[in-house]
């Protein structure tokens, strides 16, 4: 009877465990979806900014077909994933450089330019930090289901690894 009793409460706390892993399963996943949805929102914003220095430099002549392009692409690429988006990004910040370094210096004196310019690098700021923080949470989340005893859950419940967000589509 003893023994009866203390097997049903090992296998009562293997389920138990398996439901809280599970449980911590779902909320970091949702963690990491919300993160990523910061991380778009300041792309968002950040094409919405490029868009503002391409119609101020547009004006004094400036050839922007390649950047509207780019940015047009970058726009294209939202909700397609972190990896098809940090490759869209990446070609948009190729071609960002090269159109900013077509910038005639007079313009880029200007102020509607040098208040872009200022929103553009506090923009580049918190798309870096709003980064780090969602391929921190993504790490989180990875480590966890190749990790022994959560990776048993893991593999049962089918919980998939999430991606990376690196510019260039690199995955680790």
């Amino acid at each position: 009877m003893v023994a009866a009793l203390c097997v049903v409460a090992v296998l009562l706390l293997i389920v138990l465990g398996a439901a809280l892993s599970h449980r911590r399963f779902v909320v970091q996943r949702t963690v990491v979806q919300r993160l990523w949805r910061q991380v778009d929102d300041e792309l968002q914003r950040r094409h919405d900014l490029i868009g503002g220095l391409v119609a101020v430099t547009k004006a004094g002549g400036v050839n922007v077909s390649t950047i509207v392009q780019a940015r047009s692409q970058a726009m294209a690429s939202r909700g397609a994933g972190p990896v098809a988006q940090g490759v869209a990004e990446q070609v948009l910040n190729e071609e960002l450089t090269g159109f900013l370094a077509g910038v005639p210096e007079g313009l880029r004196a200007g102020r509607d330019f040098g208040l872009l310019w200022e929103r553009m690098g506090e923009s580049e700021e918190r798309v870096a930090a709003q980064a780090r923080a969602y391929n921190d949470s993504v790490h989180t989340l990875n480590n966890r289901i190749v990790a022994f005893p959560s990776n048993i859950v893991a593999g049962a419940t089918k919980v998939a690894r999430a991606q990376y967000f690196l510019p260039g589509g690199r995955t680790r």
